[in-house]
């Protein structure tokens, strides 16, 4: 007789050994690109709360109870599968940790320095570190220049730059195509340096 615990089917648990080994080996597959994402994504203080291994850990349940829906209908690539899932863990766990009510809308932020020194990487690549005050002075810009984009702006150019997903991936992840999201990126960090310019009082080129 069953165990009455037994997930059913329907459940989304893999229904044999051999789909939980397959799950397996995608998750063994993607593991240090998602581990080092959840890294990445985690500000300082957090990341003392938080671990990226756990994090991803946690998902590999999330991914057990999704399994058998995606494997029926693969949409999207194995990697941004697991992506999604783990950005929505890692949204439950920021939440968690941050004592953060509940809303569907909310997303983990970008970790603000790492945002900001991506951003003068962008714009500005030959920016010295080592001229204090007017490093000092960039980054409050940066800062100003990053919030001044739309969202689906300041996404696109965060998922590559940062998470370092390839165009086909961020194509997937959005539900567009690689071009469309190619052109989407080029356009945003176009925004984000014609707003560096403007607040740097440089003259475009």
């Amino acid at each position: 007789m069953a165990d009455a615990n037994s997930p059913e089917p329907s459940d989304g648990f893999p229904s044999s050994v051999l789909d939980l080994a397959e799950l397996g080996n995608l998750i063994e597959a993607h593991w240090p690109r998602l581990v080092q994402i959840v890294r990445r994504r985690l500000d300082s203080s957090l990341g003392l709360r938080l671990d990226p291994e756990e994090v991803v850990n946690t998902a590999f349940f999330d991914a057990r109870r999704r399994w058998t829906t995606y494997r029926t209908d693969r949409k999207v690539s194995p990697f941004v599968w697991l992506y999604r899932i783990v950005n929505d863990r890692l949204i439950e766990e920021w939440r968690t940790a941050t004592r953060q009510k509940r809303d569907i809308r909310q997303n983990v932020p970008w970790p603000e320095q790492p945002s900001v020194d991506l951003g003068l990487r962008l714009v500005a690549p030959d920016t010295s570190p080592t001229q204090a005050v007017v490093r000092n002075e960039e980054v409050a810009l940066m800062k100003q220049a990053l919030a001044l984009l739309r969202e689906p702006d300041r996404e696109v150019v965060m998922l590559r730059g940062y998470d370092e997903l390839s165009f086909l991936e961020i194509g997937e992840l959005l539900g567009i195509e690689e071009n469309t999201a190619t052109v989407r990126y080029v356009r945003a960090l176009r925004r984000l340096k014609d707003t560096w310019k403007r607040l740097t009082g440089e003259s475009r080129r």
